[in-house]
């Protein structure tokens, strides 16, 4: 009998020590990551969030949550995850009504994540993976099986940083007790200063963006035209109707929006077009949908310059402005007293041709653009 079991036995030593050495390579090399605060304040025993903002990167800078409890009186968190695609936020979403009494949820849509062709879920971006409970991971490969890039699995390999100055800030961050508790320090420093988002860390799940007032940098956007002219990938599609589905099942309220981008990348990117196709999307599927690009500058006055880039991630002033204007409308759309007319131009072509001079006469000051 001992002999028949022995092999077994052998076996399960083997992998016991096979995961001792995946988790240690993951703690020196793997830094502490925002993915692994964010979802460990989503799933916290002691608080209940019953709004939640998921998206990617514009969302993250662009709506503050504090905004929203204050005008909703609701619980929110902003839980949007640079990098994010509709794929990660299924799951995302997923793990978190496991652990919260969600009614709504706010869904920051970017286009970039939904026209063709997205990358198959093949773990080429497991930073969202590696940080879902065991349920929603095994979720996660059986959808995916076909993709698996078993490295992927097994360690947060392509978080890795090998290079000595690295090492040693790893090891500085997880032997302390702020990394063991989840405290933000763990992740960006005392100060709270967010790097890729350009400002402080205010809470929430939302970081304050700075600007410096002059042109905005990045020229990522010329690669981005003429995919307002695409289709959508089936895998956007797919995992949207999966969201969709989640949502009816547990009586969750979703809302999905556009968040304004830097208005000048409105017109040089076509999003009129990119507009028209999610609306009859949404509509399709009895979503509501609101496309905040086309609102009026009387309402929420912005210019280039008010953001850090020309793809659109907002500065805090303009996203706090935003973050108002937002719970604003949502109260008007629940109360049911909502007029398109008191918060949009009536077309893409008239905010084109208007918000210029639109934007003088609410702020007295002259439009910067690039």
């Amino acid at each position: 009998m001992k002999e028949k079991i022995r092999p077994y036995i052998r076996c399960l030593i083997f992998l016991a020590i096979l995961a001792f050495v995946f988790a240690g390579l993951d703690f020196v090399f793997s830094p502490s990551g925002y993915v692994r605060y964010i979802m460990h304040e989503l799933n916290r025993k002691d608080t209940n969030y019953d709004t939640v903002i998921v998206g990617a990167s514009h969302a993250r800078s662009a709506i503050n949550p504090y905004k929203l409890d204050e005008k909703l009186g609701v619980n929110s968190i902003n839980a949007a995850i640079p990098g994010a695609a509709v794929d990660d936020n299924y799951y995302q979403i997923e793990e978190i009504i496991k652990h919260n009494d969600v009614k709504t949820i706010i869904y920051d849509v970017d286009y970039q994540y939904w026209v063709k062709d997205q990358p198959k879920a093949n773990f080429n971006r497991s930073f969202v993976y590696q940080q879902l409970g065991l349920k929603t991971k095994l979720e996660y490969l059986k959808n995916n099986y076909k993709y698996i890039d078993l490295r992927n699995i097994c360690t947060n390999r392509l978080a890795y940083k090998v290079k000595l100055k690295n090492i040693k800030r790893n090891l500085s961050v997880k032997t302390k007790s702020s990394y063991w508790n989840y405290d933000i320090e763990a992740t960006f420093g005392k100060n709270g200063y967010v790097t890729e988002a350009d400002g402080p860390y205010v809470g929430k799940g939302y970081s304050y963006r700075l600007v410096s007032g002059d042109k905005p940098g990045g020229r990522i956007v010329d690669q981005w035209v003429g995919r307002q002219n695409s289709d959508f990938d089936e895998l956007p599609i797919e995992y949207f109707d999966k969201i969709k589905a989640l949502c009816d099942k547990n009586n969750i309220r979703l809302v999905c929006v556009i968040s304004p981008i830097t208005p000048s990348s409105v017109k040089y990117l076509g999003l009129e077009t990119t507009h028209k196709k999610f609306k009859d999307f949404f509509s399709a599927r009895g979503v509501e949908f609101y496309d905040f690009n086309d609102v009026k500058m009387s309402v929420l006055p912005r210019c280039d310059t008010d953001y850090g880039d020309l793809e659109g991630h907002m500065g805090g002033r303009v996203a706090d402005q935003y973050s108002e204007l937002l719970a604003s409308f949502l109260k008007d759309c629940s109360d049911g007293s909502y007029d398109k007319s008191d918060y949009f131009y009536s077309s893409f072509q008239d905010m084109y041709d208007n918000y210029k001079k639109d934007y003088t006469e609410a702020t007295g000051l002259e439009w910067k653009g690039y």
